[in-house]
């Protein structure tokens, strides 16, 4: 199968490989949440060359997915049966709250886009159908933001622990 560029899926390119060694190989963990089995089926074929990809329709699987597995992108539509993309996310925020989050939706609501941001604190809303290389593009960029955020984290509680060792050499 050929991408918009003429590549096989799954071959890297140039870019691919150029982020995947600024990410030092660290592998990006995919969970998109859609009741349209088909959407499911055709991201897990497109992207799992490039990324760890989980795929469901149910909201609790979802859940489970996140629970066992380091996530670090969700994705969710908008509209399904038992819940909506924004409630998924507030429900989940409070105890994954490093995961970056993107609302995918074939409706244009004002008022859906306002919660998303408000409640969901998603990174990206996205219209239905997307693009394929603007999707993985935006996953790329999505996995670069968690990747660094992690590690200014170790980098921070390193330079605090530093710092307190300093302190009780001086105490000495």
């Amino acid at each position: 199968m050929l991408d918009e560029n003429n590549m096989e899926i799954g071959q890297l390119s140039k870019d691919d490989i150029i982020i995947d060694k600024n990410l030092n190989n660290s592998v990006t963990n995919v969970v998109y949440l859609d009741d349209d089995k088909i959407m499911l089926e055709n991201f897990h074929t497109i992207y799992s060359p490039y990324f760890t990809v989980f795929t469901t329709d149910s909201a609790k699987e979802a859940r489970e997915i996140i629970d066992n597995n380091e996530i670090h992108i969700i994705i969710s539509d908008q509209r399904m049966p038992e819940t909506t993309g924004v409630e998924f996310f507030s429900s989940i925020i409070e105890i994954h709250p490093d995961p970056i989050r993107i609302l995918l939706t074939a409706f244009t609501e004002i008022e859906v886009v306002i919660d998303a941001i408000n409640q969901g604190h998603i990174y990206q809303y996205v219209r239905k159908p997307y693009i394929f290389k603007d999707m993985k593009k935006m996953l790329i960029n999505a996995g670069e933001i968690y990747h660094l955020r992690k590690k200014r984290v170790k980098q921070t509680e390193y330079l605090d622990q530093t710092k307190e060792e300093e302190e009780e050499v001086k105490l000495v």
